[in-house]
Order: structure tokens, then C-alpha cells, then sequence
């Protein structure tokens, strides 16, 4: 039987420091291409879901006004990148919904209505057709809501 020295001697297990480096270059160039990329699909994603959101609150407005007998009042504040709902008659505030500033998720940099106020009648018919642009950087949305409160999303 043949007995081994127990004498350990370096084997090169591990790496150098030049190998760290170079795949921490590495590393960091793929995430520098990547970020670009991650920027747009939020900006992408932020403005499809305000433009979904945004559509929705426009069908639930022919709704209530249908639902309360009442008139509703779309009024739009293009400054504050937000918008209102109100009972026409009692000028009760229903939803008031912002998409501007740091406690917006959407944070879009534009937000139109035209017309600033429309009317929503009981029997579901707008006072005028509305169209909404909505964008963030260069990535834009619209929806557009007929008189007769067909909600449409489209580029």
C-alpha cells in the first residue's frame, strides 16, 4: 500500500483577479445596452395602462349617468393631467383621477381632452364625441368615445 503525502500544493482552483475584471466589464456593458430597452418597455407599459384605465372610467361615466338617471360631467384639467367626474346637477364630485407627479404610477408628461367638458346624458348619448391623447417621452396613446359612448383605444 502506498501512502500519499499529505503536502497540498497550489492547484489554480479559483480565479484571478484580471478574470473578476474582465467578467465584471463585461457584465456591465450588457447591463448598460439593457437599460435603455427597460426604460422603454415601462414608459410602453405605463401609458398602455393609463390608456386602459382611462377608458375604463369613460365607459363606467355612460354608466352612472344611466344608472342614476343623472347627468355626468367629464371635466378635464389638462394643466394637472387629470380629470373629473361630476353630477351635473348636484355638482357632487364622483372620481377625480390624476396622472401627473411622483404619487402618479403612470407619470404621463401629456394628457389632452377634446373637448375639455363633455356631458354624459342618462339616455347614453355625450353631449360630443371625445377623444383623449395620452403619451410619456415618445411613446403616445388615444382613445377616442363616441356620442353614443363606444370607448376605442387605439395609436
Amino acid at each position: 500500500m502506498r501512502i500519499r503525502s499529505t503536502s497540498h500544493k497550489h492547484s489554480g482552483v479559483g480565479f484571478t483577479v484580471l478574470e473578476l475584471i474582465i467578467v465584471v466589464v463585461i457584465f456591465g456593458i450588457m447591463v448598460s445596452l439593457a437599460l435603455p430597452a427597460m426604460s422603454r418597455i415601462i414608459r410602453h407599459n405605463r401609458v398602455n395602462r393609463a390608456a386602459t384605465v382611462i377608458a375604463s372610467d369613460l365607459q363606467n361615466a355612460f354608466s352612472t349617468a344611466g344608472r342614476s338617471r343623472q347627468p355626468v360631467r367629464i371635466q378635464a384639467d389638462s394643466v394637472n393631467r387629470s380629470y373629473q367626474f361630476v353630477d351635473r346637477k348636484t355638482g357632487i364630485v364622483l372620481r377625480i383621477r390624476t396622472f401627473y407627479g411622483d404619487t402618479s404610477e403612470f407619470k404621463l408628461t401629456t394628457l389632452t381632452f377634446t373637448p375639455a367638458t363633455v356631458d354624459v346624458f342618462p339616455s347614453g348619448i355625450s353631449s360630443a364625441a371625445l377623444t383623449v391623447g395620452l403619451a410619456n417621452g415618445d411613446y403616445a396613446k388615444q382613445i377616442t368615445a363616441s356620442t353614443a359612448g363606444f370607448v376605442r383605444v387605439s395609436k
